[in-house]
């Protein structure tokens, strides 16, 4: 093989000089991160990609920069569910997910103009029904950020929906509240059974699940102090609890109460 001005034979053949000039350099590293940053779109998916971005991987824990605090914080309820992604693709490198608020380049490069209100409605509509085809462990999260969209309208978040009202909860959560087959579907989820309930009605099934099982918690733990043949009946609670709700704790006296002796 030879040079390409008439020098002499190549010593070496591409494929086995870029990996160990890059390893010298320390470019194997750097094109890792790279490779890391690049697969956000793909591992988050195409609509939460749109409002989100990748920007630095440091010591295995992911940067990833989002427009608002309410998109940060529906994101966490992914993390283990994004970490997963990544392992599968990237065995040990990210450990972590940090989201953090910021500038989202995808969204303020140059002649990005804000979406007027008509476009975000229908934006968060057309998000709402990409959730429902998204894999089960983002379906909450995808439609919670599609929500987030509408935050720029009239009103703050509903605390159980996200959408914007000024009454909370917001009248189709409180209407939902009261509704005969969201609450019998609640007691199916607490029991563990799934449920077909979709979009807010499931949210606000699982908001009311939530609410009744930490209560029966703080109302059976006060008992087990007194009567340790009960112990059962609140590891049963909170077992539940952490598998519909992995990323929230249990209530404090429940968790120390359980991890003792």
């Amino acid at each position: 093989m030879l040079g390409a001005r008439g020098g002499g034979p190549v010593p070496w053949r591409l494929k086995e000089v870029i990996p160990e000039a890059l390893k010298r350099a320390g470019g194997k590293e750097r094109l890792k991160r790279g490779l890391v940053l690049a697969a956000w779109r793909e591992v988050v998916g195409r609509e939460l990609a749109q409002m989100t971005e990748a920007v630095a991987l440091e010591e295995g824990t992911l940067l990833v920069q989002v427009p608002d605090p309410v998109v940060a914080h529906q994101l966490t309820y992914s993390r283990l569910a994004l970490l997963k992604r990544y392992e599968e693709r990237f065995p040990g490198v990210v450990k972590e997910i940090r989201f953090q608020v910021g500038r989202v380049e995808s969204q303020a490069g140059a002649g990005y103009k804000p979406p007027s209100p008509g476009h975000l409605l229908e934006a968060g509509r057309k998000a709402l029904a990409l959730a429902q085809k998204a894999p089960p462990e983002l379906r909450k999260p995808v439609a919670r950020a599609a929500l987030a969209l509408f935050r720029r309208q009239k009103g703050d978040p509903c605390p159980i929906c996200q959408a914007p009202s000024e009454a909370h909860p917001c009248p189709t959560c409180r209407r939902l509240l009261e509704d005969p087959v969201v609450r019998k579907e609640v007691e199916r989820l607490k029991r563990g059974k799934p449920t077909g309930l979709q979009g807010e009605a499931l949210l606000v099934a699982r908001h009311l699940t939530r609410e009744k099982l930490l209560q029966e918690m703080r109302d059976l733990y006060p008992e087990v102090l007194r009567e340790e043949g009960l112990r059962p009946f609140l590891e049963d609670l909170a077992r539940r609890f952490q598998a519909l709700f992995p990323e929230e704790p249990l209530p404090e006296g429940v968790r120390s109460l359980l991890k003792g002796p």
